[in-house]
């Protein structure tokens, strides 16, 4: 059988024994601890939010009696050189992970940011530093899925879904997204959330689906 973490016959081995159904588990989780969840109003930059939150959803699954674990800020390395290529913020792992290489990946970016010089919608870099990673393959290569979450900042979650959306749709090309209809909305493991998505990406590696959630940080 070939190793996991090599390339070649690796990818479709490991789109093989990636858990059905384990993404919708992940996405959903993020989502109603997100609703229990109170973010300090001093806890505004993004790597302390997603740090924070990751306690919030580690104290959630465990109370749910989930066996699958999550870890945070894990580096991406260049196999050959061992550069670090980027850093994933959040990866869930199934029970039975395989070593450690079977894992959803989800990354967090901030939309709608107050700054001293006003308002960032910052769709901009939801789609160059999170989508992008996914679809040039540094995160979740040889997966058949990932997922993104864009925190809110100042709860104008409509405003800020809609800016995403744009974004999305003027860099379909780049993006390698290939059908005109590129937006499924709701996404298809949160159809009850009405700024969730699912787009889906031409790899090397196969089609890619990515599962996007906003969601709302209040004052």
């Amino acid at each position: 059988m070939a190793r996991l973490n090599h390339s070649g016959s690796t990818n479709p081995l490991r789109r093989e024994l990636f858990p059905i159904g384990f993404a919708g588990e992940v996405m959903l989780h993020i989502l109603e601890t997100w609703n229990d969840f109170s973010l300090h109003h001093q806890v505004r930059l993004e790597t302390r939010i997603t740090a924070v939150f990751r306690d919030a959803l580690i104290k959630a699954y465990v109370a749910a009696g989930r066996s699958w674990f999550i870890t945070l800020e894990d580096p991406i390395t260049e196999p050959d050189f061992g550069t670090e290529m980027g850093r994933n913020d959040l990866r869930f792992y199934p029970p039975n992970h395989h070593g450690q290489t079977i894992y959803f990946t989800l990354e967090c970016k901030r939309l709608r940011v107050t700054t001293k010089s006003g308002l960032k919608h910052l769709a901009d870099k939801y789609a160059d530093e999170g989508i992008q990673r996914f679809v040039d393959g540094r995160y979740s290569a040889g997966l058949p899925c990932g997922g993104m979450v864009g925190y809110v900042m100042d709860n104008e979650t409509s405003q800020a879904f809609a800016s995403v959306q744009t974004e999305i749709e003027n860099k379909r090309a780049v993006l390698k997204i290939p059908t005109k209809n590129c937006i499924r909305v709701p996404s298809a493991v949160l159809p009850d959330h009405q700024w969730s998505a699912d787009t889906f990406h031409k790899r090397a590696d196969g089609e890619f689906a990515l599962h996007h959630a906003l969601v709302g940080v209040t004052s």
